[in-house]
C-alpha cells in the first residue's frame, strides 16, 4: 500500500508550499511586533495572553502542515532530490520563524512567579492552563531572548544536521545476500527481517553483514554521535539542568527520580530475560547467539499478506470499540499508509501527525512476518491517539513522549489478546514466544539503550570525545547485563548502538518505550478487570492529548507512577501470563 499525499498538496512543485512558509514567516514578524509590548507590560491581562496564544496556534498550523508533507515525501525516498530540497527549505523557514517567535517565552517569564500563577489560574486561560503550568516549570531553564534566538538559529546546522546526515547515509545502504541459491539485493529493513528466518546460518550471516556495513562508516558515525551528544549536553548545561537526560525528562513532563526508578527496576528484572533465553536455547537444542533471539521456534516461514494483516488488526480494534475501529479503517480507506519496501525509503516505522486535523499518516516497511503485523497495530494505535486528541487545540495537542507510546502499545495488546484466543498448539506457542521477544525488545532492549546513552554522554563530557571502540565496548557491557550467559554475543553486535536512529534524532527518547509498555500493561489489566466500562475512560485519556501532566491524566484511572511497586507489576504480568504459560 502506498500513501496518497495529495491530501496536503497536489505535487512537490506546487508554489503554494513556499507561499505557506513565506506567509507564516511574515506572520511571525507581525505577531512579534504586535505582542512584544503587550506581553512585556506589567498590566498584562489574561485576555491578552489568551488572544496571543490563539493567534500563535493559528499562525503555526500552515507551516507545520507544509513541513509534514515535505518530511513524508523525504521519508518515502531519502535519495529524492526534490524531497531533500523541500525539507531543507522548510527547515530554513521554520528556523527563521522560530527565531522570530523565540521572544514569547522569555518575555512572559520575565513576569514574577505571582503574576504567572495569577494568569495560570484565571478563568479566561482555562484552556491554556497546562501550557502555563509547563512554562512556569521551565522558568529556571529558559534563557534570555537573545540566547533562545541564537539556539533556534544554530539548530539546523547543529544536532538536526547530523541527524539528517545519519538518516541519509544509512538509508542508502544496500546488502547483497544469497538466499536459496539466489543473490538478492536488500534494504536495511529487509536484511533485519531475516532475523526471523528459519535458517540459522542465514540469520547469522545477515546480521554480521548488517553490522559490519555500519562499521565501514565508523569515522562518520563516531563523529556524528559525538557531535549530537556534545550539542545536546551543551544546551542542557546552558539551561542549568542537573543531567543531560533531565532536559528530556522536563520535555516529557516526568521527574528525574521516576525515570531513574523505571531504568533501575527494569535492570533488576533482567533475570527473566536470562530465564527465557535459556529455555529457548534448550527448546531449539543448540547454543544461540544474538542473531537467534528472534528466531522462530519451528523451522517454518509463514508469510502474512498485507490484506490478511489489515483484516486481523481491523477486527481486533473493532472488537474493542466501534469508534476506534472506524478510525483505524479510515487509514486504509483514505490511503494514509505507506507499507511498500522501496530503495531509499526510511527504515523502521512511524506515525506522523503535526496538527490536530484528524489525519495522521503512517510509514511501514512491511515484509510479511508477524512482527510487521504487530508494528501495523502499533502505528495504528498512534494514529488513533493522533485522531482522538485532535479535539484539542495545537498547543495542547501533542503528548510528551512518556504518554506518546500508550495507545500504540495498547493496540498491540489488543491484537495479541485476539491471537492468543484464536491460535492453538504449536502456532500459539510460537506466537507467545514472539510476543515475549517483542516485549523484551520494547522494554529491556530500550532500557539497555537508555543506560548506554546516559553513560556514553557522560564519557564524552568527561573525556572530550568517545571513540568508536570505546562506545562499542560500553555497548557490549550493556549487552552482557541484559542477556547474561543465556546467549553468545558475536563480535559485530557491539556495533549495534550505531544502528539506533533515535539516539541521534531525539536523544534520551528510548526510555519512553519501556515507560509506556509498563504503563500499558497496567491499563490493559484494568481493561480486563472492568470490561466495557473501561473504554470511555481510555478514550478520554487519548482525547486529552497533552492538556495535563501525565501524572494528572493517569490519576483519573487510579494509576500512581511514583511507586516502585507499580513499575514492578508489568514484569510480574509478563512472567505470569506469558513466560510461565510458555
Amino acid at each position: 500500500m502506498k500513501w496518497d499525499l495529495t491530501f496536503f498538496y497536489d505535487s512537490p512543485e506546487n508554489e503554494q508550499i513556499k507561499k505557506d512558509f513565506e506567509n507564516a514567516l511574515e506572520g511571525a514578524k507581525k505577531l512579534k511586533e504586535k505582542y512584544y509590548p503587550i506581553l512585556s507590560s506589567k498590566e498584562l491581562s489574561a485576555k491578552e495572553v489568551k488572544n496571543f496564544l490563539e493567534e500563535l496556534e493559528k499562525l503555526i498550523e500552515k507551516p507545520y502542515f507544509a513541513m509534514q508533507y515535505a518530511s513524508l515525501l523525504y521519508s518515502a525516498n531519502t535519495q529524492d532530490k526534490t524531497a531533500q530540497k523541500l525539507v531543507a527549505m522548510g527547515q530554513d523557514y521554520l528556523t527563521k520563524g522560530e527565531m522570530e517567535l523565540s521572544f514569547w517565552k522569555p518575555v512572559l517569564l520575565s513576569h514574577s512567579l505571582e503574576k504567572l500563577e495569577e494568569l495560570k489560574n484565571s478563568p479566561e486561560l482555562e484552556k491554556y492552563k497546562h501550557v502555563l503550568e509547563v512554562l512556569i516549570e521551565e522558568k529556571p531553564h529558559v534563557l534570555s531572548e537573545d540566547a533562545e534566538k541564537a539556539l533556534s538559529a544554530l539548530e539546523p546546522a547543529g544536532r538536526r544536521a547530523f541527524s539528517k546526515l545519519y538518516e541519509k547515509l544509512v538509508s542508502s545502504y544496500t546488502f547483497e545476500i544469497e538466499i536459496d541459491g539466489e543473490l538478492k539485493t536488500m534494504t536495511g529493513a529487509e536484511i533485519r527481517s531475516l532475523r526471523q528466518h528459519p535458517d540459522k546460518n542465514l540469520r547469522q550471516k545477515a546480521m554480521k553483514m548488517f553490522f559490519e556495513r555500519y562499521e565501514k562508516d565508523k569515522i562518520i558515525l563516531e563523529s556524528t554521535f559525538n557531535s549530537v551528544a556534545k550539542y545536546y549536553d551543551t544546551e542542557s548545561k546552558l539551561r542549568n539542568y542537573p543531567e543531560p537526560i533531565s532536559m528530556r525528562n522536563m520535555a516529557n513532563e516526568v521527574k528525574d527520580e521516576i525515570v531513574k526508578m523505571v531504568i533501575d527496576v527494569t535492570t533488576e528484572q533482567t533475570p527473566i530475560v536470562h530465564k527465557y533465553y535459556k529455555w529457548k536455547r534448550d527448546f531449539l537444542g543448540y547454543d544461540i547467539t544474538l542473531a537467534d533471539i528472534y528466531a522462530p521456534l519451528k523451522p517454518v516461514k509463514k508469510e502474512i499478506s498485507f490484506e490478511d494483516a489489515k483484516k486481523l488488526v481491523l477486527d481486533a480494534y473493532y472488537e474493542f470499540d466501534k469508534e476506534i475501529g472506524d478510525i483505524v479503517k479510515s487509514f486504509f480507506d483514505e490511503n494514509r499508509i505507506d507499507s511498500e519496501i522501496q530503495p531509499g525509503k526510511r527504515g523502521g516505522a512511524f506515525c506522523s501527525y503535526n496538527i490536530p486535523n484528524y489525519k495522521p499518516f503512517i510509514l511501514l516497511n512491511y515484509t510479511g512476518n508477524m512482527r510487521d503485523v504487530m508494528t501495523l497495530a502499533h502505528e495504528l494505535g498512534h494514529g488513533v491517539h493522533g485522531t482522538l486528541s485532535s479535539k484539542q487545540s495545537l498547543l495542547n495537542y501533542h503528548t510528551p513522549l512518556t504518554m506518546a507510546e500508550v495507545a500504540s502499545v495498547f493496540g498491540e495488546m489488543l491484537v495479541m489478546d485476539k491471537l492468543l484466543k484464536e491460535l492453538e498448539g504449536e502456532e500459539k506457542q510460537m506466537f507467545i514466544a514472539s510476543k515475549i521477544e517483542d516485549m523484551f525488545a520494547t522494554m529491556f532492549r530500550q532500557n539497555m539503550f537508555a543506560r548506554f546513552e546516559i553513560q556514553s554522554h557522560k564519557m564524552i563530557d568527561e573525556n572530550g570525545m568517545a571513540s568508536w571502540e570505546e562506545l562499542s565496548e560500553l555497548y557490549e557491557k550493556e549487552l552482557k547485563i541484559m542477556f547474561g550467559d543465556s546467549v553468545k554475543i558475536p563480535e559485530e553486535y557491539k556495533y549495534e548502538w550505531s544502528t539506533i536512529p533515535h539516539m541521534l534524532a531525539v536523544p534520551f527518547y528510548v526510555y519512553a518505550y519501556n515507560f509506556a509498555n509498563l504503563l500499558v500493561i497496567a491499563l490493559y489489566e484494568k481493561y480486563l478487570e472492568e470490561g466495557k466500562a473501561f473504554i470511555p475512560k481510555y478514550k478520554e485519556l487519548l482525547s486529552s492529548g497533552g492538556n495535563a501532566a501525565p501524572e494528572k491524566l493517569l490519576e483519573k484511572l487510579d494509576i500512581d507512577i511514583t511507586k516502585k511497586e507499580f513499575w514492578e507489576k508489568g514484569f510480574k504480568y509478563i512472567e505470569r501470563e506469558l513466560i510461565n504459560k510458555l
